[in-house]
């Protein structure tokens, strides 16, 4: 069996242990960029961490890396393709946490008000009020709002339904898009559909506003319009199991990771502290003298 014929098989099994086709498309592309500078049948460890060390990948790219060449190769093993598996026991990565860096609601105003098209600024307007994924955002259809309920219906991760209620800030924006049909419809051909026959993909969304964000001066990513959405219903009291609902995570560690602590709330939270006295002297001489 040569390399293609082994990817097709694998591209298979993927489909038939019912993953995502994006999952399945990013392992495809990871191996295949793999296959392209080594021997899948003949790949020793020693030659995989000299590979991996090359790459000019993220911390966090470098974790999922890791775990995707072992699961790759402990499938080959499994399937009798190779004998071995060369992933296994890859140095372990040492993560480091990033932190969040949530817009302000004034950087949120300014980037909405630097010129970007309508289009850009719903998009912002749904990663902001709604906590849209990239994804997500590429993919609103006017099919999948309730027009009365004001809800609006998507899929995100791991195929995860969820219909979410549309905030009165955000309906007037939502009246001016169509009912029916994708929001974002794409004039080229993508990974998904041919032209016209669907919508753009999550990288093209995320492109659209991180260059709206470079143009507005910002120092923040995309992504961080999420982190706003969870920092703000913190600061305004929201109780943490709506904000992690809001959030659609399966898990408040993972909400955690989007809320940033500003630093009068930390001092707050010191100020209730009960007060002990703290002398001026340390009373070693006195205690001496008595002793005396």
């Amino acid at each position: 069996m040569n390399t293609e014929d082994t990817l097709k098989y694998w591209i298979a099994c993927m489909k038939a242990a019912d993953l995502t086709p994006k999952t399945i498309r990013e392992r495809v592309i990871f191996i295949r960029q793999l296959a392209r500078d080594a021997d899948l049948y003949t790949v020793t460890r020693r030659e995989l961490i000299i590979w991996t060390a090359a790459q000019n990948w993220s911390n966090s790219t470098r974790v999922h890396r890791r775990s995707g060449l072992h699961t790759f190769f402990a499938w080959m093993q499994d399937e009798e393709l190779r004998l071995d598996n060369p992933a296994y026991r890859l140095p372990r990565v040492a993560t480091r946490k990033r932190e969040p860096n949530p817009f302000s609601v004034d950087e949120i105003n300014a980037l909405l008000n630097g010129g970007i098209y309508r289009k850009t600024r719903v998009m912002v307007a749904l990663h902001y009020y709604l906590g849209l994924r990239v994804s997500e955002i590429a993919a609103v259809n006017g099919d999948d709002i309730d027009w009365d309920a004001r809800t609006l219906s998507t899929v995100g991760k791991g195929r995860k339904a969820a219909t979410l209620p549309v905030p009165a800030a955000l309906w007037p924006l939502f009246l001016q898009m169509p009912r029916n049909g994708y929001w974002f419809p794409n004039r080229t051909a993508n990974k998904l559909h041919a032209a016209g026959e669907g919508h753009i993909m999550g990288n093209s969304v995320s492109g659209l506003i991180g260059d709206a964000i470079k143009r507005a001066g910002l120092k923040h990513r995309p992504h961080d319009l999420r982190a706003s959405l969870a920092t703000e219903m913190h600061d305004a009291g929201v109780s943490s199991f709506v904000i992690q609902k809001g959030m659609r995570h399966s898990n408040m560690d993972t909400t955690t990771i989007y809320l940033r602590l500003r630093p009068e709330q930390l001092r707050h939270g010191f100020d209730q502290l009960p007060a002990v006295t703290i002398p001026e002297r340390s009373g070693r001489q006195k205690a001496v003298q008595l002793a005396a």
